[in-house]
């Protein structure tokens, strides 16, 4: 078993990431925002940073923090393990043999620096992710070629064409 186990912990957004997801998500403004929860854009956030190979680094300006609770995050976890650990297969399997890098992911880190780096590389796609998901859904606005004219219908429908699986990035 691992020394060391992730998402057992507040998951605080800074800085511009912070401005993002508040423009992401609105509690209870079911019309205007994209998630139910502010705790489902991680594992999203997560996915679409690593599936475009985007990372950002932490920002730290005055802006407000957004924080996921605890149990939210302990609600998640699995899910969120389940990527963590497909994270580090991946992204190792360039540097080794297959079976070590499975063997990577699902071991968990070892050590308190492995685990920082883990948890900087999940935390940087995670912020990547964001600055997409804010670009092609906020920032994003219907053009004559959509096939929806409302901007919120139309920039959903564009990203689920953007990833669809007959797309090749």
């Amino acid at each position: 078993m691992a020394s060391y186990e992730f998402f057992k912990s507040e998951y605080k957004f800074r800085g511009k990431h912070a401005r993002m997801v508040s423009e992401l998500w609105y509690l209870n403004d079911y019309e205007h925002t994209y998630f139910k929860r502010l705790v489902d854009i991680i594992p999203l956030a997560a996915v679409v940073g690593f599936r475009m190979n985007r990372k950002s680094p932490e920002d730290y300006a005055p802006v407000e923090t957004k924080t996921v609770f605890l149990q939210q995050m302990l609600n998640a976890k699995e899910d969120l393990d389940f990527i963590m650990q497909m994270m580090i297969m991946l992204e190792s399997a360039s540097e080794m043999p297959q079976e070590k890098a499975v063997k990577k992911a699902f071991r968990g880190a070892q050590t308190k620096e492995e685990f920082e780096q883990y948890q900087e590389m999940f935390d940087s796609y995670v912020r990547g992710g964001v600055e997409e998901l804010y670009e092609r859904l906020v920032i994003r606005k219907a053009d004559s070629d959509d096939a929806f004219y409302e901007n919120k219908t139309a920039n959903l429908m564009a990203l689920l064409e953007r990833f669809s699986p007959d797309k090749v990035l």
